[in-house]
């Protein structure tokens, strides 16, 4: 559950230690509607569903392999991996996103008392430019692809393969971002959002683990009760 961590800034790209921009004062409040056109920029619905959908599997996996009794069952039936883990993952979906307001809540709150006016304006036309939607889109996809990696491992990835796609047009824009205190800002701001977002992940969790177990016992036995009537 580690897809709402937002290492999208490519803040190692920032030459200036972000350190000395984290006591630079706000000089008006940021408004609502570009704080929220930035935070769903970053953790767009589809994309963070996708995400929370690889990492519920990996989870799955973990737990059917920790348990030797659920393992030999859907190893002798892969079709009821299949059915049972389908809706178990479409329920966990609907309780993410049923949540998923709360977190950008969170997120939202962090940007505001971070971030100036001017750095929104900034974030948004970048993360909104091609090139950062490119930045976006490879971010994502190497955080969907080892879910169990650290955020950092998660930001190194990203950037390596980020820089390895950019053309001769994407560097003006990526350049100028990287210099920006928008950017050099969010080595302070990605681990108060790292941080939120893991509390709000484990939350999330807890809350609806117990319910999922009996799901899955449920689907299991249902299962078995359709296959053993034909």
């Amino acid at each position: 559950m580690k897809p709402f961590l937002l290492a999208l800034a490519l803040g190692a790209a920032a030459p200036t230690p972000a350190s000395a921009f984290a006591a630079a004062p706000v000089a008006a409040p940021v408004a609502d509607t570009d704080v929220q056109r930035l935070v769903a920029l970053l953790a767009p619905d589809e994309a963070v569903t996708r995400l929370a959908g690889k990492a519920f599997d990996t989870g799955m996996d973990r737990q059917i392999a920790a348990n030797p009794e659920r393992k030999a069952a859907y190893a002798a039936d892969p079709a009821m991996r299949q059915a049972v883990g389908g809706q178990l993952r479409a329920q966990f979906a609907s309780a993410l996103v049923a949540a998923l307001p709360s977190l950008r809540a969170e997120i939202e709150g962090i940007l505001r008392t971070a971030l100036t006016p001017a750095e929104v304006t900034d974030m948004l036309a970048f993360f909104g430019s091609p090139t950062g939607q490119k930045v976006r889109a490879e971010a994502y996809e190497r955080m969907g692809s080892a879910p169990g990696q650290s955020p950092q491992e998660m930001q190194q990835a990203a950037i390596a393969a980020v820089m390895a796609k950019m053309t001769a047009e994407d560097y003006p824009a990526l350049m100028a971002f990287a210099g920006s205190t928008a950017s050099q800002k969010m080595g302070t701001v990605n681990p108060r959002i790292s941080a939120a977002s893991q509390a709000w992940a484990d939350r999330l969790i807890a809350a609806n683990l117990p319910k999922l177990k009996a799901l899955e016992d449920k689907l299991a036995a249902d299962y078995r009760a359709r296959k053993g009537g034909k």
